[in-house]
């Protein structure tokens, strides 16, 4: 028996998660949730069924996945769903992603892993992590909660990398950095040094750019 499951956000990455969805075919997808789509209408012939205030009302058991890119907009997402425990976030794996050591590898609540992934050994990783198409994380790789990598981004070994976090196309993180918390690695970078908390760094080699 298929198990049902709802996506908040209905833009292009909830419409690439349910691509995901339907290829697993364990679940099923019952529609969206999001508050900048009114309720009722469809996406991808999926009913949006509502808004945060519907989900935070919810009776019935609800499996739901948080297709949200950006880190900071998920943390305040995941906030306005805490204490809700009709809610659970499975994990989601593509069939297509490549998880070497299944065993040594830890993958939280609600996090995607989208195909092409490649996770070798030894590796953590938060909850609500989005890992976009064919990105690769080597071996003791730990990734905090909320953190967005997006496609094809390479993650070399040892690296920690904070909460909250937004790793561009195409970066490649070198062996052994820190990038702390809330911090922004634009698309393309080559990261050399370990980024500070809050710091946005782009360029090769990858420097500090001003936020202000």
């Amino acid at each position: 028996m298929k198990k049902k499951i709802a996506i908040y956000g209905c833009g292009g990455l909830g419409r690439e998660v349910l691509a995901l969805l339907l290829a697993l075919p364990e679940w099923e997808v019952v529609g969206f949730y999001d508050d900048g789509k009114a309720k009722g209408t469809r996406v991808k012939d999926r009913l949006v069924l509502g808004g945060l205030t519907d989900l935070q009302s919810v009776v019935e058991p609800l499996n739901l996945v948080l297709a949200i890119g950006n880190p900071l907009t998920k943390m305040r997402l995941v906030e306005g769903l805490n204490g809700i425990n009709n809610i659970n976030f499975p994990t989601l794996i593509h069939p297509n992603a490549i998880v070497q050591d299944f065993q040594s590898i830890k993958i939280g609540r609600g996090s995607i892993v989208t195909a092409g992934v490649i996770l070798t050994s030894d590796i953590e990783i938060g909850e609500h992590v989005l890992l976009n198409l064919n990105c690769t994380v080597g071996h003791d790789v730990h990734m905090g909660d909320c953190t967005s990598i997006m496609p094809a981004v390479n993650i070399a070994g040892e690296v920690k990398i904070g909460k909250g976090v937004f790793i561009g196309s195409g970066a490649n993180i070198l062996n052994g950095l820190q990038v702390g918390d809330l911090s922004l690695v634009g698309s393309g970078s080559v990261v050399t040094k370990s980024v500070d908390n809050g710091e946005t760094v782009v360029g090769i080699p990858a420097r500090p750019i001003s936020t202000k």
